[in-house]
């Protein structure tokens, strides 16, 4: 009897040890860096808060960022489409870079902006790089059916478009291939408050839970 109860006694410390050496990443830790915005249209478009949601991620280690970014958005009180030619607002995410890195090389490579080289080097962290580009654009009127499904995005049909670099810093190096879930809640969560921003209206008010 004894002898068992030793060994429970160093599972459960065993279990104790994992779980002050593996503790999950949450968003109060995930630091958020980003250069250039996202910005309204000079002119007083209306805009349809239609949003087709477009994501490139050329590292495979970011999941679920599509699904969560769509989520935020109707949130904010978007419409989320299939089809870009439906979209007032088409959304284009390419994730490029992912993994361990020294935190200064992140915020330099972020400052840096969008479009420019992405490699992530050092240790001490893990982060996620992603360019932003956000085009605004007239939707043809469903009043001609013949226009209003379009083959290809025409140029004349956008109002404005912007772009911004954007990273995800945390403090602490995580093993394994990908990262960690909340870095693509954190991530969708700002993109949607970021494009709302164009929009020019206060953010709705989400509800609370109360106990």
């Amino acid at each position: 009897m004894t002898f068992i109860r030793y060994i429970l006694l160093l599972c459960v410390l065993f279990a104790t040890l994992c779980g002050c050496v593996r503790q999950p990443a949450d968003s109060a830790r995930v630091e958020v860096l980003h250069q250039g915005q996202l910005e309204q249209p000079e002119s007083d478009a209306n805009i349809h808060p239609a949003v087709y949601v477009n994501v490139r991620d050329n590292t495979n280690k970011m999941f679920g960022l599509r699904a969560q970014t769509e989520s935020w958005l109707q949130r904010q009180g978007f419409t989320v489409v299939p089809n870009p030619s439906e979209a007032g607002y088409i959304l284009q995410v390419v994730v490029l870079s992912a993994g361990i890195a020294a935190p200064e090389s992140v915020r330099q490579m972020v400052a840096a902006g969008y479009d420019t080289p992405s490699q992530l080097s050092g240790r001490g962290s893990t982060a996620l790089v992603a360019d932003v580009l956000l085009v605004q654009r007239h939707v043809p009127s469903a009043q001609q059916p013949s226009r209003s499904k379009l083959k290809s995005i025409s140029k004349r049909n956008a109002v404005a478009s912007s772009q911004m670099r954007i990273g995800l810093l945390a403090h602490q190096e995580f093993k394994g291939d990908g990262v960690p879930p909340v870095f693509a809640e954190t991530m969708g969560k700002e993109l949607a408050t970021h494009i709302h921003g164009t929009t020019g209206q206060d953010a709705p008010t989400q509800p609370t839970s109360t106990p």
